[in-house]
């Protein structure tokens, strides 16, 4: 299998040259501040909700392996532990997702716009 590049359209005979664009320096606009603090935030955040999730689930998965009488005690009535942690699995999921919703309306959201403004107003000098 080949792939084929498409063909390069030639300017037409006595057409004006196509305009130089400027692009926009988007290396120096990712290091900028506004830029860094949203990346901070977001690593900040994510990194905690990520790792209290996986914590928890490898929690499970090892008291599942290791501690069977445990996971084997009754909870309540007929649900026993190892039940209920797996249903905890999904409530602290669902938790993780809400949280980082509400992190990315109320935090996100302000940061990349201050990125946003910040990064046009430079592409205009």
């Amino acid at each position: 299998m080949t792939i084929h590049s498409a063909p390069v359209r030639k300017p037409a005979v006595g057409g004006s040259p196509p305009l130089a664009v400027r692009m926009p320096d988007w290396h120096a606009r990712a290091e900028g501040p506004t830029f860094r603090r949203l990346i901070q935030a977001k690593r900040q955040i994510i990194g905690w909700l990520l790792g209290v999730s996986l914590g928890f689930f490898f929690l499970t998965l090892l008291l599942a392996g290791y501690a069977r009488p445990f996971m084997a005690a009754k909870a309540f009535g007929a649900l026993n532990v190892g039940y209920v942690l797996v249903i905890a699995i999904y409530l602290v999921t669902w938790g993780a997702a809400l949280l980082y919703t509400l992190a990315a309306h109320r935090i996100f959201d302000p940061l990349a716009a201050t990125a946003r403004d910040a990064a046009t107003r430079e592409g205009t000098r």
